[in-house]
């Protein structure tokens, strides 16, 4: 008998290469999402796999799962990540209050693993690598909120020993990622000869292309774990807007300018001059690492980009 997908969030970037991939393998893929209309990531594969029409704070959730009773649960849905989402209240409602929902839900029926994706604002300001057992300071409600639920799920599993695990994804990066992000904003502009307007060229971040942070998902299949346990997602090195948007030019031969200072800086973060996961204990644990550097990632995701710029019309 197959195995039962759950994703949650697969409408999102993440989610969608996630289900997309899931699909590939042959699995047997039910998603959550709040409109049976699927989305631009998920066009061309609902007759692929199982819909079901909810939100993960919906008391209808617990029928939902009952009847999917899946082995896998991959928990990606939340509200934010992006630069408009503030709303803390709807952190608390969304991220925090789904998420106890989804694993009340998910414990009345036995499962094989579930994964939390928490961020690496969980973190806050650090100025080494940053380490699993590091103690959180988060400088943002998106922080601290991740942080609570990662406590949550720590708490369930250890409590009730249950197969529950976190994910702390840095910065993902690839195919279907929003138009308003870092990487697809450059790469497009530069692909049309367009100005690329952008902030400071000193802020740094781990970036991890998409395909990467999918095979981590895949792995955590494969991979005996202790409940509870928190896995980092990234490359493990650190790379300036400066450095990428350099990278980007190099790579698409593009004569766009570069109007820094264009783009305000996002009042919710505080930009250290460290922002790059400690990779020693998912490499170890998980027997996972990035396989893709961020120039080969690069070229892989601005081909896609390239082929794709009617998605983003």
């Amino acid at each position: 008998m197959k195995d039962v997908f759950l994703v949650t969030g697969a409408a999102g970037f993440i989610g969608a290469n996630l289900v997309r991939e899931l699909v590939s393998l042959g699995r047997d893929v039910n998603i959550i999402v709040r409109d049976r209309k699927l989305n631009w990531r998920l066009q061309g594969i609902a007759n692929t796999i199982n819909i079901f029409e909810c939100d993960i704070q919906d008391s209808k959730l617990q029928e939902i799962i009952d009847k999917i009773k899946p082995d896998y649960i991959f928990h990606l849905a939340g509200y934010g990540n992006l630069p408009h989402e503030e709303d803390i209240y709807k952190m608390v409602d969304i991220n925090l209050k789904g998420t106890i929902n989804l694993l009340n839900a998910v414990k009345k029926n036995p499962f094989k693993l579930f994964v939390n994706t928490g961020s690496s604002a969980e973190y806050g300001i650090k100025d080494s690598q940053m380490k699993e057992s590091d103690v959180l300071q988060p400088v943002n409600n998106y922080g601290v909120i991740k942080s609570a639920i990662t406590l949550y799920c720590q708490k369930e599993a250890v409590r009730n020993n249950l197969p529950i695990i976190n994910f702390r994804l840095f910065t993902p990066y690839g195919y279907f990622e929003g138009e308003n992000r870092l990487i697809p904003d450059v790469a497009l502009n530069a692909l049309e000869g367009s100005p690329i307007k952008v902030s400071s060229p000193m802020h740094v971040r781990d970036f991890i292309f998409i395909e990467d942070v999918v095979n981590a998902y895949i792995q955590a299949i494969k991979t005996q774990h202790k409940p509870g346990e928190i896995y980092n997602i990234g490359g493990g090195v650190q790379y300036s807007v400066k450095d990428i948007v350099e990278k980007i030019l190099t790579i698409t031969e593009s004569k766009s300018e570069i109007q820094w200072g264009a783009v305000k800086k996002q009042a919710r973060y505080v930009e250290p001059k460290k922002w790059v996961a400690d990779m020693s204990k998912t490499k170890k644990l998980l027997q996972w690492e990035s396989k893709y550097s961020i120039d080969s990632g690069l070229r892989k995701a601005i081909q896609w980009f390239r082929e794709h710029k009617d998605l983003y019309n």
